[in-house]
């Protein structure tokens, strides 16, 4: 089913979902993946109509449905089905254990600000979900998904499940765990590494590693997923473990061939929180050698915020190893200059949100220069995410801006294409672009 922001239907529109619903149940039907039904309800919507008027709040409206739209990967059908309520389908879904990721990309949507004119709007909503593992038509799916959010509303959570979803949800998480420990006794799981390039000379710097979960050579799960179903399992810290070993271990092959580079490895929340933490980092350190500065730790900016004591010292104990540390996806989080001057970082890497329209939106040019504003007076270098094209790379340069990766100068590559890619742009021999 595909669904046209730009062209996008803005009346309410219940026969038409259920009409998608029904497509979509239809073509899951036998299969192991499932559609999924989202139900937004916002909270205290006639507000912003009463202050801002009818209209305004339709533009809202409007934008808020272009937003939900596009947060699949593929087209779907997103509609509104009463005043201040919208549906969203996600259809085919892996699993049951995504829609916690489901439900953070929508709220993402809605606490970030709608402008009218010179001021902003904030919105507030329940989400409920059903899914195609307990209703065997669209009506079902939806009286399911309608009853998770007025049960949200009632309980102040910012989304629920539908009861029956939830006992298959418990049933599956079963089955996941097995799965996530049988993959790393056999080896399943792969990192890939994103070259990185310095801006100054364009030569290579270093790569962020990817966990990549392999089955019969197809990726069993999409990489952006891949994470919280991880978390889910109850094996992150085994997997960080492994992640750093493997990418130190893969690093002193390249080290032997006289590429001294920096290899980043991303720590998840529950992982900062690890006591053994520090005692593992440290141990791989000494098992394959090299110098503790070729590594670097990539921590989000919000993981940091769940308990910033705690993650400053855990952090800063690391940093004592000659480690990097690197706070990723930087201005996505509740930037303060508050914590900000006592942050043990080296580096901060620019959201790819903002680069990515940095060119058509001063707003978002805006950041970005505030950004490597920042990170100049704090002596930090900067890496920019999610670079697409020459233009952007050239303007980030002249910007000031210190590293940067995304497709324009290579995908994720396996160890062996990384190793490749190496030996393709050596250090020493600057050039005005490096791209595959």
């Amino acid at each position: 089913m595909e669904n046209n922001t730009d062209n996008m239907d803005f009346t309410v529109n219940r026969c038409g979902l259920l009409k998608a619903l029904t497509y979509c149940l239809n073509e899951q039907a036998g299969g192991q993946k499932l559609t999924a039904l989202a139900l937004i309800d916002l909270k205290n919507f006639a507000q912003v109509n009463l202050r801002h008027g009818y209209g305004n709040g339709d533009r809202v409206l409007a934008e808020l449905q272009q937003r939900l739209a596009a947060i699949p990967n593929r087209s779907i059908f997103c509609t509104r089905v009463d005043g201040d309520k919208f549906a969203l389908i996600f259809s085919p879904l892996l699993n049951i254990q995504l829609i916690p990721l489901v439900a953070k990309k929508i709220i993402d949507q809605l606490n970030s600000l709608f402008f009218l004119d010179d001021q902003s709007i904030l919105l507030e909503g329940h989400i409920g979900f059903s899914t195609s593992t307990t209703a065997s038509n669209a009506e079902d799916l939806l009286q399911e998904a309608e009853a998770a959010a007025k049960q949200a509303y009632s309980t102040q959570q910012q989304y629920h499940i539908s009861e029956s979803s939830a006992v298959k949800s418990a049933q599956h998480q079963v089955v996941l765990k097995q799965q996530v420990k049988k993959s790393l006794s056999e080896n399943c799981f792969q990192l890939y590494y994103q070259p990185q390039i310095c801006l100054a000379n364009n030569e290579p710097r270093g790569a962020e590693s990817l966990i990549r979960w392999i089955d019969n050579n197809e990726f069993k799960v999409k990489p952006e997923q891949l994470i919280g179903i991880i978390e889910q399992s109850g094996h992150m810290q085994e997997l960080f473990l492994w992640t750093v070993n493997t990418a130190l271990r893969e690093s002193a092959t390249w080290r032997s061939d006289g590429k001294l580079i920096t290899t980043a490895v991303n720590l998840s929340a529950s992982c900062l929180r690890w006591p053994g933490l520090f005692d593992s980092i440290e141990s791989s350190l000494n098992l394959w050698g090299g110098n503790p500065s070729n590594l670097c730790i990539e921590v989000t900016e919000s993981t940091i915020q769940q308990d910033l004591n705690q993650g400053f010292k855990t952090l800063s104990k690391i940093k004592e190893l000659g480690v990097k540390i690197s706070i990723d996806d930087f201005g996505t989080g509740y930037s303060s200059l508050e914590y900000f001057k006592f942050i043990p970082a080296d580096e901060l890497k620019i959201d790819k949100s903002f680069i990515f329209n940095m060119l058509n939106s001063q707003i978002d040019m805006d950041i970005v220069k505030l950004i490597l504003d920042w990170g100049q007076r704090f002596n930090m270098e900067i890496v920019a995410e999610g670079v697409e094209d020459q233009e952007c790379l050239e303007t980030l340069a002249h910007l000031g801006c210190t590293y940067a990766q995304g497709y324009h100068i290579s995908k994720a590559l396996p160890a062996e294409k990384f190793h490749h890619w190496l030996d393709k742009h050596p250090i020493g021999e600057s050039r005005e672009i490096i791209t595959d």
